[in-house]
């Protein structure tokens, strides 16, 4: 091929200098030495370069040629009135998708099409746009044509070129879609609407595009994408979990263990374009007492796993670097090149350790974060920054599948990425996220339609921003570090020989951690934990095996299934542990899991009152002398005790009986498993029957004269062993709504009571249907009088209260019926404009959310959510409208720009199904076409 058309279509250079410029030079002196040793590993970036928005077509392709997308003949010139080849676009664009590594491995290994021998120059990058799906839609970008050829020397039509970009960039894109697509008709009309064409003038879709438009459709659909990949591959960033003198540990992976060394350049990242560096041996302080673990850092590392260049984002002290609570940093230096702008809350680094101890030193007005969801309460969508310096004062950060996300809370062991916001907010240990608070966090995120006069941008009013990194700094869920069993303790080496729970030795040299003094990690047979970092490590004894808290008993029992097993100390007592989630040292040594074998155990909340019989460790000691006792270790079990569901209380001729669906029986065969039935005590039954499909212990008993059972002693399964409760009555039903509505219940007055008040109601209603023929007695007793008017009140109120909300319903019905919005021009056609014209004079009645979507010709769909407030009832309803627009003159293709607004800050609704269906009679998808 022609040597300037490979030159002018060479796209997408893999540099180094994503950190910031200096940081690039710096890297240049390794830079031809790194080039002979190169890994021919494929590894296809993962992250994106933002794409800014330019106007003007002659800036585009500017924007294109600058970011080095495209380059010029060697005279100069770019050829802008040339055509460009099937091959050369196509090379281009798998480029810019961060595919050039895999076009290589894949050059001349397929045949795809009739006319790309293997040998053909494109064959890796046309096999790459042929096979690999869109990061948009999941559909490759080439097909080919019907005939099974490519044409790979054809000039490229404004037709393909547009199927192409289209692929890359619309998300809603389905197979079907491509399937029932019209050529060129569908593409074309797909390109326009995603801005694709934006100044770029077709007369005939069919003919040959020149570079000129070739290059600013390409610029139109990278700006609809937000971003083209260009990360250098060995770039990476990570939470620090061990940094010595020597050694770099990221996210608590063994597999992101790096080199430091005296050459090692810090990256400092202040003064802007001119950026100091300086090397570690020349500093006159040690990189460990500038860093923390838990920075968030950014390094690039050589071929020898040496760490060239680090820069420190973030840490647990001080969160964002360059950055102040509250404050927006905008273009933060330090982040140059991970995100434009940073944000952070209030931050408590030395008096607090855990996610609930700092929310409660959170202040009225310190500034804290909250994740916020979609309606399903399972998706996160946002994460809101509150008492921000902005509009509103809040700032939100959209979430997407390209956010990085990291915790970093030495205190509990965690410092780590993480797979999504869920995971970091598992971490944290709460159910219910949504409006929790959380303080510790810090962001870096980037606004669309950003300009270079950074002053300018108005947050929070047309702008939408990103969140690129996110950081929490407090979690409440500790890590767990790794288990060993001690075989051999400290030598003077400082070497221990240690035991894995599967029996694989390991000798562990201490002399870098801290927890300990190097001779005293464990005694043999302890069973220890110790952190996966050393400095600053923390060591748990889990077994001492010398103490009398840690008994050596003898197994006497094993479960078929090894889910249980019964034990005996040396006085004779007995118990049982459960081991299923127990970690076991070590079937290689000291015998087997087996009866007769000794062994010592740790339960949960061990040797404490919350004792429990699960055990956390079993360690297996073989044939040993006995010690010790459990008493008071873990509680005693005997022959009488049962665990099971309750599934029943029923009454057989006057005695109560309740059935129990017993889980395991462990000392009796006979009675292993299965449904039993027991006699109660009257005094039990009102609570057992409010126990039904709950787990209870009880023990059990015999009666000599007829060889029934007889439970006592019964108690729910809980950590607590919470005693059978007495069911509560009518009365004291009653009693507690009267409490909270009032006697009469003229407290209860708005909807949002409602649900609780019915829920209330329908209890008290099921008490009292229970007594059957007694209830009329019951509610004509004069001791019961001030019971049964204050369930009349009740009622009563909530039958009030219900009329409202049907009230408040019909005005929110009929506030929709009568919206009219008539003489509109495509103007006018914007969800800002349109709630003001439809809450015109509105008072209690008025829409607070809308969503415009194109219809068909000359409509638009509008999606809202119109709100009914009527007698201390606020109610909302979704509906939907349909409009006709006049299109303005002269005519041309002119898409609505979908647009949104809500009053009430929640989700503005969204369409049940696609509306854009292509009109008849010629008429374009999504543009306003003159009649």
């Amino acid at each position: 091929m022609n040597k300037k058309i490979i030159s002018l279509v060479l796209a997408l250079v893999m540099v180094l200098g994503t950190f910031t410029s200096v940081f690039a030079e710096a890297a240049k002196a390794d830079a031809k030495k790194t080039e002979e040793t190169k890994k021919t590993e494929v590894k296809k970036a993962e992250a994106g370069e933002k794409v800014e928005k330019v106007v003007g077509k002659d800036n585009k392709i500017q924007y294109i040629v600058d970011k080095k997308l495209v380059e010029g003949y060697e005279d100069g010139n770019l050829g802008l009135d040339k055509n460009i080849k099937r091959s050369e676009i196509t090379r281009l664009l798998v480029l810019a998708n961060g595919n050039e590594e895999l076009a290589k491995q894949l050059q001349g290994s397929m045949k795809i099409y009739s006319d790309v021998d293997a040998k053909h120059w494109a064959n890796g990058v046309i096999s790459v746009g042929t096979t690999v799906p869109s990061d948009a839609n999941g559909i490759a970008m080439l097909a080919g044509y019907p005939d099974g050829s490519f044409k790979p020397e054809n000039d490229v039509t404004y037709a393909e070129l547009a199927k192409m970009l289209v692929v890359l960039a619309k998300k809603d894109l389905t197979a079907d879609m491509v399937k029932n697509a019209k050529w060129a008709t569908s593409w074309m009309t797909w390109a326009a609407q995603l801005g694709i064409l934006d100044d770029v003038n077709v007369v005939d879709s069919n003919k040959a595009a020149n570079r000129a438009d070739a290059f600013t459709m390409v610029y139109n659909a990278l700006y609809v994408m937000k971003e083209f990949k260009r990360v250098p591959a060995n770039e990476t960033r990570g939470i620090v979990s061990n940094f010595t003198k020597d050694t770099l540990t990221l996210n608590q992976d063994s597999k992101m263990e790096y080199k430091v060394n005296g050459d090692t350049v810090v990256v400092k990242g202040t003064n802007g374009e001119r950026q100091q560096v300086a090397r570690l041996d020349n500093l006159d302080w040690k990189v460990t007492e500038k860093y923390y673990l838990g920075s968030l850092v950014r390094i690039l590392v050589n071929e020898k796993n040496e760490v060239t260049h680090i820069i420190e984002l973030g840490n647990p002290k001080e969160l964002a670097r360059e950055t102040v609570e509250g404050k927006v940093a905008l273009d933060n230096t330090v982040w140059k090149g991970v995100a434009e702008n940073t944000i952070e809350t209030v931050n408590f680094p030395y008096t607090a350790k855990t996610a609930k101890e700092a929310q409660d030193k959170i202040k009225a007005n310190d500034t804290y974060a909250t994740v916020k969801f979609n309606d399903n309460n399972i998706d996160a969508k946002y994460i809101r920054f509150h008492n921000v310096d902005v509009k509103g004062r809040v700032l939100d950060l959209k979430i997407n599948d390209k956010t990085e996300f990291y915790v970093a809370n030495p205190a509990n062991n965690q410092m780590k990425k993480v797979a999504d916001v869920n995971a970091a907010l598992a971490l944290i240990g709460f159910h219910n996220y949504d409006g929790y608070k959380l303080a510790g966090v810090y962001a870096g995120f980037d606004t669309d339609g950003m300009k270079a006069n950074y002053k300018a941008i108005k947050f929070n009013e047309a702008d939408r921003h990103t969140a690129k990194v996110v950081v929490f700094n407090f979690v409440n869920k500790a890590a767990e570090g790794e288990k060993f069993r001690v075989i051999e303790s400290s030598s003077s080496k400082f070497m221990t020989t240690l035991e894995k729970v599967d029996g694989t030795l390991v000798d562990r040299n201490n002399v870098l951690d801290t927890a300990r003094f190097p001779l005293e990690y464990g005694d043999k047979l302890d069973v220890i934990e110790v952190d996966d970092y050393r400095t600053d490590s923390k060591y748990t004894t889990l077994i001492d095996h010398s103490s009398s808290a840690y008994p050596i008993v003898k197994i006497t029992k094993v479960d078929d299934d090894k889910k249980f097993i019964e034990i005996e100390d040396k006085n004779g007592e007995k118990s049982f542990l459960d081991i299923r989630d127990a970690d076991i040292f070590s079937a290689k040594r000291y015998g087997k899991l087996e009866v007769g074998t000794a062994i010592q155990f740790r339960v949960e909340n061990h040797a404490t009152d919350k004792a429990n019989n699960v055990a956390e460790v079993i360690s297996l000691l073989g044939d040993v002398e006995l010690r010790d006792s459990i008493v008071g270790i873990l509680p005693s079990a005997d022959k009488a005790q049962r665990v099971g569901t309750l599934t029943e209380v029923k009454n057989i001729n006057g005695v109560y009986h309740m059935v129990v669906r017993v889980d395991y029986n462990l000392f009796d065969e006979a009675d292993k498993d299965g449904y039993a039935t027991y006699i109660v005590a009257n005094e039990n039954v009102a609570g057992l029957k409010d126990l039904v499909g709950k787990k209870i212990a009880f023990k059990v008993f015999e009666r000599n004269y007829n060889g029934l059972f007889v439970a006592t002693d019964i108690r729910l399964n809980d950590a607590d062993q919470t005693r059978v409760p007495e069911a509560r009555t009518a009365k004291e039903l009653i009693q507690e709504a009267a409490n909270v509505y009032g006697a009469k219940a003229e407290k209860l007055t708005s909807c949002a009571q409602l649900d609780k008040a019915i829920e209330r109601r329908d209890a008290i209603e099921n008490k009292l249907a229970k007594l059957g023929l007694e209830r009329d007695a019951w509610e004509n007793d004069a001791k019961n009088k001030a019971y049964v008017d204050a369930f009349e009140a009740l009622k009563t109120q909530i039958t009030k209260v219900e009329k409202n909300k049907e009230n408040a319903i019909k005005a929110a019905d009929e506030f929709v019926g009568k919206i009219e919005l008539k003489n509109l021009k495509l103007a006018d056609v914007t969800a800002d404009n349109l709630i003001k014209l439809m809450n015109n004079g509105a008072t209690n009645t008025k829409v607070v959310a809308l969503r415009v979507v194109q219809g068909e010709q000359n409509t638009a769909m509008l999606y809202g959510r119109v709100q009914a407030t009527l007698d201390n009832c606020c109610i909302t309803k979704e509906f939907n409208l349909k409009i006709d627009y006049t299109c303005p003159e002269p005519e041309k293709l002119t898409p609505i720009k979908e647009s949104c607004v809500s009053l009430d800050g929640k989700t503005c609704p969204i369409p049940a199904e696609n509306t854009n269906k292509t009109a008849d009679k010629g008429c374009q998808n999504g543009v306003c076409v003159i009649k």
